[in-house]
């Protein structure tokens, strides 16, 4: 009886040589860059139309650590498109492994599977998102916040007293001075309406004019990259903390806390009331550019973030808000 010839079995690879292969297969068809550590990364982008909506905004503003609350929601918004990019790169590979001997992809499926959950990521677009200029409506209290604000009103409007007594933290004075006018010239400018020439002095006091409420807050507005606000929103939790004697609740800028703010003297400025939904012309024209202390900034939001909008209220355009009017100065130095 004639004996047949049985075929030689191939040899099964080992785990080294799969997860060779599987690495030669990735480094020539998926385009991902290899870390110190070995690890496969790659790059997740968002459409360049894609912007956070104003709800998604005003929920980071109002978390307790916004830095944090941004992470959070990108990296729930596209923990499942990394998953799908991991899925391309399984099929890539699948798609390449095959040699018709040796290696067979069926049989090697779920070490490769888990290999590539373990070792291939993808970094989420947060540049993006945090390129994404925001309106931010920048308070001031100097002080007058202990009053309701209504240490603004100078001029007698909405039968409050004229005058200056008793207002000297009110923010419209601090501002006048900051400006360069003595406390000679803001009284005779109050009590006698004696603009002195001034744009600027001819501009508050129509400001205060034009106010249908008694608490206004002086406000700076300024349209700034969404990373710039979270900075900003960081260093004034932080600043009012340490005034307060309180832990804060982001710590991340403890040790580099800035002085001040620089506001260009372009920046919309004006009386806006959030809480009740009013305000004035929105129309003091600064003659020169406005070094507000961190420590007298109320809060620095994106419009909505707190009370009613800006923009709910008069109906603005983005414009409104000045391009890139703020700069943080920060330990003697400045930061964008």
């Amino acid at each position: 009886m004639l004996k047949t010839k049985t075929k030689a079995e191939t040899p099964k690879p080992s785990a080294e040589q799969v997860l060779d292969r599987v690495k030669g297969i990735i480094d020539k068809h998926a385009y991902l860059k290899v870390d110190g550590e070995g690890v496969y990364r790659g790059e997740i982008y968002a459409d360049y139309r894609d912007n956070l909506d104003n709800p998604m905004i005003e929920k980071i503003f109002e978390a307790s650590n916004a830095n944090e609350a941004f992470f959070e929601l990108i990296n729930e918004g596209f923990f499942d498109v990394e998953s799908q990019y991991q899925d391309d790169v399984i099929n890539t590979i699948k798609k390449h492994f095959d040699d018709g001997e040796t290696f067979k992809f069926r049989q090697h499926k779920n070490r490769i599977t888990e290999w590539v959950y373990e070792n291939v990521y993808f970094t989420y677009p947060y540049d993006h998102y945090l390129s994404q200029n925001v309106c931010v409506n920048v308070l001031v209290d100097v002080g007058d916040g202990n009053y309701d604000y209504t240490l603004n009103e100078l001029f007698g409007c909405n039968y409050s007293k004229k005058g200056l007594d008793g207002r000297d933290e009110s923010s419209l004075v601090w501002l006048m001075k900051q400006q360069g006018y003595t406390m000679e010239a803001i009284t005779d400018f109050v009590e006698s309406g004696n603009t002195q020439g001034s744009k600027f002095l001819e501009s508050v006091y129509q400001e205060c004019a034009n106010t249908n409420s008694c608490m206004n807050v002086l406000a700076f507005f300024v349209n700034i990259p969404l990373r710039q606000a979270l900075d900003l929103h960081s260093k004034i939790n932080v600043t009012q903390s340490k005034k307060d004697g309180d832990k804060p609740n982001d710590s991340s800028n403890l040790g580099v806390i800035c002085d001040e703010v620089i506001l260009s003297k372009k920046t919309s400025c004006g009386l806006y009331n959030p809480w009740q939904g009013s305000g004035s012309v929105l129309e003091i024209e600064l003659e020169k550019d406005v070094v507000l202390p961190l420590r007298y900034i109320d809060s620095a939001m994106p419009d909505g973030c707190r009370g009613y909008s800006v923009d709910g209220i008069y109906g603005l355009v983005s414009s409104f808000w000045t391009d890139n009017g703020l700069t943080i100065k920060e330990n003697g130095g400045e930061a964008a």
